[in-house]
């Protein structure tokens, strides 16, 4: 039988999800079923608020160089999900598929590129299963003053609700500051992320090594396959709902007249 799970996207927004069974849920920590459903492909578009003047390098991601113009949108369109989430981004003008810890890597959704300090949560992080407390543990030691680690600096932690283009979400929020290197300008980032899906709701991000970089983001849709077809689904839940409730009466009218 088909299952039917509801999952709160926003405060103000409850969503219809056809759920895949729990369990791979559970497995990957990420939230499948909104992530990857069972048909089709979910689609996550942001506002692109500030971008970089000159065209970035995609080093670990892809191949080329991108520049996009602040106004613009940037999307991902999700085509796996196992211990990480792979799908094709296009920014500005460039279009590539990777996995998610590459892009967080090129876009600097991240705190370092190497090595066991490196942080990567990128543009949709897991959040079943102790996934956040995991999370928030390996953020900070991404910034721990510690011998080896050059991206020593501030990591600080909270949640709170954030309102933006797509609703309002409860997020997780990273804030990280590095410490000053003597040369160009360091690393500032923001990072916020919804509880329920994990999926970046803003994000600001900046530094400089010569060449100023800064990228803004935030959430302006997500669009599952089968939003379009919910009334589809309601006939049917209602179905089981009305025999339920039949059921119950018919009970109810045996046990009055014995």
């Amino acid at each position: 039988m088909m299952r039917v799970k509801y999952v709160v996207c926003s405060a103000l927004t409850l969503t219809v999800i056809l759920s895949l069974p729990v369990g791979v849920m559970a497995q990957t920590g990420y939230n499948t079923p909104v992530l990857m459903p069972s048909e089709g492909h979910t689609v996550i578009t942001w506002d692109v608020l500030s971008t970089p003047d000159v065209a970035f390098q995609l080093y670990f991601s892809g191949s080329g160089r991108w520049l996009a113009e602040a106004g613009s949108t940037m999307t991902f369109n999700i085509t796996e999900v196992d211990e990480d989430v792979q799908g094709v981004v296009t920014l500005g003008n460039a279009t590539w598929t990777a996995h998610d810890d590459d892009i967080a890597r090129d876009l600097t959704l991240s705190v370092g590129v190497y090595g066991e300090h490196a942080w990567t949560p990128g543009l949709v992080i897991p959040t079943q299963g102790g996934a956040l407390a995991a999370l928030n543990e390996s953020a900070h030691r991404a910034a721990a003053r510690v011998s080896g680690n050059y991206m020593n600096g501030t990591m600080t932690t909270r949640t709170e609700a954030l309102t933006v283009a797509a609703g309002t979400f409860q997020c997780i929020v990273f804030e990280y500051q590095q410490d000053n290197m003597g040369f160009g300008e360091p690393q500032q980032t923001y990072l916020a992320y919804d509880t329920v899906t994990g999926i970046l709701v803003r994000a600001n991000t900046s530094y400089s090594f010569g060449i100023p970089y800064h990228l803004e983001l935030e959430l302006k849709a997500v669009s599952l396959p089968y939003q379009q077809d919910i009334w589809g689904v309601a006939p049917y839940v209602a179905g089981v709902v009305g025999a339920v409730v039949f059921v119950v009466v018919v009970a109810a009218v045996v046990r009055k007249r014995k």
